[in-house]
């Protein structure tokens, strides 16, 4: 048994215009679209066609006409309903313009205030949904709501009969667990795809952060707190167990509003190079100010978060290395300072085979064009009086961690320096950072 479905659409010709003294008006056509389908299980497409220039192949309006379709029979509709009138619909002049505004999850949707003080990922309304239900999905009871049901009449039988729940439809996996097929938390909230790239199953699990065994020397700056700054260095302390909980919490980063709090009063990585080499108090405090302020988001940090993934994919296919991502990491041991790798590798031909990942998207064609490589040996090499190379020494100084793979990710090429601990760099960061946070940092934070 076959069924079809098919539809006329209206279409403007592009080529018969008629100029009026008013304005323009144009020739209309109609373009009649047709799709067949055989009666079995799974259902079967058996004839697609369309009066359309490229309905010979598969067009537009054959697929449009396929969600369509597609969408009646979640509904379990019988017919096509009624087209409604522009009189019978809500008026629509008043709706603005979407151009430029890609369609997206709500649950990524982030609302912004009209002015918002500072763009970062971590202002706005987010999504908060949950699961707030107890026990596994699906729940039995639920979809027999509509037989439990079927005896009320419509205008009291309970809300939810109205959702075409039904025990007969297919589940499909979610984040929260199986949910009906073409529910909203179906294509709203998938199963989260693993960011773990695996080319050696044998492998043993990556290291919690900061490794074990590894402790960082006391630090050799002076200073008396006062009751305030006791009390503010008492909240920035921290357990082993609890730092590797927050590295564990905050491994998507910049999208993570943990990662944001934790970091925001702490001095991080990203900064020791300019710490480290700041001259005089009133360029520290300059300086601690706008690491307090935050960096804006820029259109290239944007673009540099959306390749990323695809430059770590590249790396590891390269290395032949397993990839982990990584979260916020703190050493108990020095609570005021902070650090985010881009992840764990490992690497069978390295001893230790563990090591870090930190990756660079700038917007070049090639990774020759980029200002902080320099040519030595015949080899493109991170210079280290560069800021980038401070971040990665800070990077293994808090970990424990012994290298670190710096990936540069070009437009047409990529390179790759493994990077080893430089234990005068770790010496000057440490100190320079105690200082820095002691002297100069607290007492920002404080003021807030």
């Amino acid at each position: 048994m076959t069924f079809s479905a098919s539809c006329k659409l209206p279409q403007q010709h592009p080529g018969v215009r008629e100029r009026r003294a008013s304005g323009c008006t144009s020739q209309v056509t109609s373009t009649i679209t047709k799709i067949v389908f055989d009666d079995s299980s799974p259902v079967q497409l058996i004839l697609a066609e369309c009066s359309c220039v490229a309905g010979t192949a598969l067009c537009n309006h054959n697929v449009a006409l396929l969600y369509q379709t597609a969408h009646y029979s979640q509904l379990n509709l019988a017919a096509v309903p009624p087209v409604l009138s522009c009189t019978e619909t809500e008026q629509c002049w008043h709706k603005p313009r979407v151009m430029g505004v890609k369609p997206g999850r709500v649950s990524d949707m982030v609302v912004m205030s009209t002015k918002p003080k500072q763009r970062t990922v971590a202002r706005g309304v987010r999504s908060t949904l949950y699961k707030a239900v107890r026990g596994e999905l699906p729940d039995p009871d639920v979809l027999k709501v509509a037989e439990a049901y079927k005896d009320f009449p419509a205008d009291i039988a309970a809300l939810i009969t109205t959702m075409a729940i039904s025990a007969d439809v297919p589940l499909v996996d979610s984040a929260f667990g199986p949910v009906q097929e073409g529910s909203p938390i179906s294509y709203q909230h998938p199963v989260p795809v693993s960011r773990t790239i695996l080319y050696h199953q044998d492998a043993p699990p990556p290291p919690p952060l900061p490794v074990d065994g590894y402790s960082l020397e006391p630090t050799t700056c002076q200073f008396v707190c006062s009751l305030q700054q006791q009390l503010h260095l008492q909240s920035l302390q921290t357990t082993l167990d609890m730092a590797r909980k927050v590295e564990a919490a905050t491994r998507d980063q910049s999208a993570s509003v943990e990662w944001h709090k934790v970091r925001r009063n702490r001095v991080t990585s990203s900064h020791f190079k300019d710490i480290c080499h700041v001259r005089g108090q009133s360029s520290a405090e300059h300086l601690a100010e706008r690491i307090r302020r935050g960096v804006a988001q820029t259109a290239l940090m944007k673009r540099g978060l959306a390749l990323e993934r695809d430059a770590i994919q590249e790396y590891c296919r390269v290395k032949n290395t397993n990839y982990s991502p990584c979260g916020f990491v703190i050493h108990p041991d020095a609570p005021w300072l902070g650090s985010s790798p881009d992840g764990v590798v490992f690497d069978p031909t390295e001893n230790p085979p563990f090591g870090l990942l930190e990756v660079k998207c700038p917007n070049a064609k090639s990774y020759v064009d980029c200002k902080y490589l320099r040519l030595q040996n015949d080899t493109m090499k991170l210079k280290q009086q560069h800021s980038y190379y401070w971040q990665v020494q800070g990077q293994l100084l808090i970990t424990g961690m012994q290298w670190c793979d710096f990936v540069v990710f070009a437009e047409e090429d990529m390179v790759i320096q493994r990077i080893y601990k430089d234990a005068e760099v770790a010496t000057i960061i440490r100190e320079k950072g105690d200082f820095f946070f002691f002297y100069v940092y607290m007492a920002v934070c404080l003021k807030d």
